[in-house]
């Protein structure tokens, strides 16, 4: 019986060797040989990796992007993406090419960074709004919120093709728009009147993704709904749907807002704390809603 050998990871180009011979690969994406010193990213590996995103195809991109993800992760260990020498390589030649690698660098950025984080590259951001509508992500731009964005997307949200798209909605209500904004919140509320826990729970992920303080606040109210859907033969309770969903807007309290984490009334408690700290609101709004 044959069996496939493990491939030697000693630097950089050895990654992106198995990555163009292969797209099915393996490596410890706890150790990263050849990658790291000590916890710190080895500068001439990240130097090798971005001029391999400037110039190869779109597989080996992509990989290269989920490496970096992981070398993010060894430097910092935790759901947040703030290491900057990753940063500067996922905006940098991470977005050189318009392809779906470019599209999976924004999309983790977005997810994983904080918008204070995000927000100290927003002259990068803006540079690609400027460039057209194809170039960034729209709710990348909610999130980082960068200055001088709202007339960029102002003025692309008046294209036929652009004006209904969600993307360009949330960048709206996250820069400004409260007559958007106000509809998102409306449409939770109308859910949660009628019962609608599955449509609840999918109406929090653009409220966390516009970010305001109003919009958070929608959905900290729902950290302690009754209302639950089934998933095969599993109950999925809204509330927890709440709770992931703030890990979007801060996923520095990743380890907190960790659902498979949050099971006692003293969880819940320190979650609701947390949201009036962030939000504002009275913490009785947080504490009063519904039973566990």
């Amino acid at each position: 019986m044959q069996t496939t050998q493990k491939p030697v990871l000693r630097n950089a180009q050895d990654y992106i060797e198995l990555f163009r011979q292969d797209k099915e690969y393996f490596y410890d994406s706890h150790l990263l040989p050849g990658l790291m010193i000590g916890t710190q990213p080895d500068p001439q590996a990240l130097k090798v990796l971005g001029e391999a995103l400037l110039t190869d195809n779109d597989d080996v991109r992509d990989n290269i992007i989920r490496l970096l993800e992981d070398i993010g992760y060894a430097n910092y260990p935790a759901y947040e993406l703030r290491t900057p020498e990753v940063i500067a390589l996922l905006i940098g030649p991470g977005f050189a090419k318009m392809d779906s690698a470019r599209a999976n660098a924004m999309d983790l950025l977005r997810k994983k960074a904080s918008t204070a984080t995000l927000s100290r590259y927003g002259d990068v951001f803006l540079k690609a709004l400027k460039e057209g509508p194809e170039v960034i992500d729209f709710r990348l731009i909610a999130k980082a919120k960068p200055k001088g964005a709202w007339e960029e997307v102002d003025r692309l949200s008046q294209l036929p093709e652009r004006k209904n798209e969600e993307g360009v909605r949330i960048a709206r209500a996250a820069l400004g728009d409260t007559k958007i904004e106000d509809e998102y919140i409306a449409d939770a509320k109308r859910k949660e009147e009628a019962g609608d826990a599955r449509g609840l729970a999918d109406s929090l992920r653009p409220l966390v993704q516009i970010g305001t303080r109003r919009s958070l606040q929608a959905v900290c109210l729902r950290i302690r709904s009754p209302l639950f859907f089934v998933i095969g033969r599993v109950f999925r309770y809204v509330r927890l749907d709440a709770v992931e969903a703030l890990m979007y807007a801060f996923p520095e309290k990743a380890e907190m807002l960790n659902p498979s984490k949050v099971v006692y009334e003293e969880d819940y408690i320190r979650i609701e704390k947390f949201c009036m700290q962030e939000t504002g609101g009275a913490y009785q709004e947080f504490c009063g809603r519904g039973i566990l």
